[in-house]
């Protein structure tokens, strides 16, 4: 028996497949307006699991480049600062060789006391240096100077900081004035201070005891400086290392959530063309009517 199939019957098919079809259009004009295959987890259930564990990865090592980059910055910070204050103790202790030639009378050797006063306000302003708000060399008391005077104190304290920058990971981002200047008492001000009232006094025993003493807070300076030198290295290597991770996972997003914009654009073609063409059919079998068999 012959199956009959009526006028309603071919427009509601003919209503199925053209939505149907444009349904698929509008996928994939939207795939080649924002490049994304991936927008709604049905798209791909599987896709849109790796794409979240791909967002996870990301966020965390944003989150390491970030601490990287803000701990390089309060290292870089650390040395300048230990600079200035090598380049003051190298130029104090030139001076204080100068004193202790015995031909400087008591004018010669006021002058150069003076200028030694003036270069242990280099010191002192070294290690008061401020990184944004925080005061470098204070420990974990950053919000005051750590030698903010009178007196020569280290005001600041014996903790340090240190900032994640990976699994398990962790760097230490700052360094106690103490250690830098020695402990309170017979820290670097301390000597300076002496060798001052040594070099007015034209005492020739002091002076030489005053230099020596410089040597050894010279180097305690720049053993801070060499601590702070190769972590910035390590810190560098882990930058490019986390820069090559973080382009890697981009990539690796990329190939599962968007799409190759070549080949959306011919879907897109190849489902318009389909579209016009279900059109054109649709309409000439809608016209379809008794009078076309009269």
């Amino acid at each position: 028996m012959a199956i009959r199939i009526t006028q309603n019957q071919l427009a509601n098919k003919f209503d199925t497949d053209i939505q149907s079809i444009y349904s698929r259009m509008a996928k994939s004009q939207q795939q080649v307006s924002d490049g994304r295959r991936i927008t709604k987890p049905s798209d791909d259930p599987f896709g849109t699991g790796q794409v979240l564990g791909f967002d996870t990865q990301l966020s965390d090592v944003r989150s390491f480049q970030s601490n990287v980059s803000d701990s390089m910055g309060m290292l870089n910070a650390a040395d300048a600062a230990l600079d200035s204050v090598t380049s003051a103790l190298q130029a104090i202790r030139e001076k204080a060789l100068q004193a202790a030639n015995g031909t400087n009378g008591t004018a010669d050797r006021a002058s150069i006391a003076m200028e030694i006063q003036q270069l242990r306000g280099v010191i002192t302003d070294g290690l008061n240096a401020q990184h944004g708000d925080t005061y470098i060399f204070g420990g974990t008391a950053t919000g005051t100077p750590p030698y903010p005077g009178p007196g020569n104190n280290y005001a600041g304290t014996a903790n340090t900081m240190s900032r994640r920058i990976g699994q398990g990971q962790n760097v230490q981002v700052n360094v106690p004035g103490d250690l830098v200047l020695g402990p309170n008492g017979a820290n670097t001000l301390d000597v300076v201070d002496q060798l001052i009232l040594d070099i007015q006094a034209g005492n020739q025993a002091g002076m030489t005891t005053g230099l020596a003493s410089l040597v050894t807070q010279t180097d305690l300076a720049l053993d801070v400086r060499t601590q702070l030198g190769a972590t910035t290295s390590r810190l560098e290597v882990t930058q490019a290392r986390l820069d090559l991770t973080e382009e890697r996972l981009l990539a690796a997003r990329t190939e599962v959530a968007d799409v190759d914009s070549t080949e959306a654009f011919l879907e897109f073609s190849q489902q318009q063309t389909m579209y016009q063409a279900a059109l054109a059919a649709g309409t000439r079998i809608m016209q379809t009517s008794i009078l076309d068999f009269i």
